[in-house]
């Protein structure tokens, strides 16, 4: 799930994750609200990996935070797109090495 405060802003970054083959589910614009969260825990049926979201200069309200705690969803925040790629990248990197010490 892809957030951004504009719609260039979405715009970027949406051509950032698909140059960095990372999938999108689904993208808004604004402040992360607990719909956004809810829409973005779908994901755990799916690929739970994936029950994320990538906001770029947006807040998190305080519902959202809430209903992320709640729901799993893990909420990756940046100013600057690359760091938001860090974020994400690391993630991954720490959930394969998890699957890998289950298997």
């Amino acid at each position: 799930y892809a957030m951004a405060s504009t719609l260039g802003s979405l715009e970027a970054l949406l051509e950032f994750l698909k140059t960095s083959k990372i999938p999108v589910s689904a993208v808004n614009i604004g402040p992360i609200h607990k719909k956004d969260v809810i829409k973005a825990s779908i994901m755990h049926e799916f690929k739970p990996e994936y029950a994320t979201i990538l906001a770029f200069d947006v807040p998190l309200t305080k519902e959202g935070e809430l209903q992320a705690k709640e729901s799993q969803v893990k909420v990756f925040t940046a100013e600057i797109i690359y760091h938001l790629f860090d974020q994400f990248t690391k993630y991954m990197a720490d959930v394969r090495l998890e699957q890998q010490a289950k298997a």
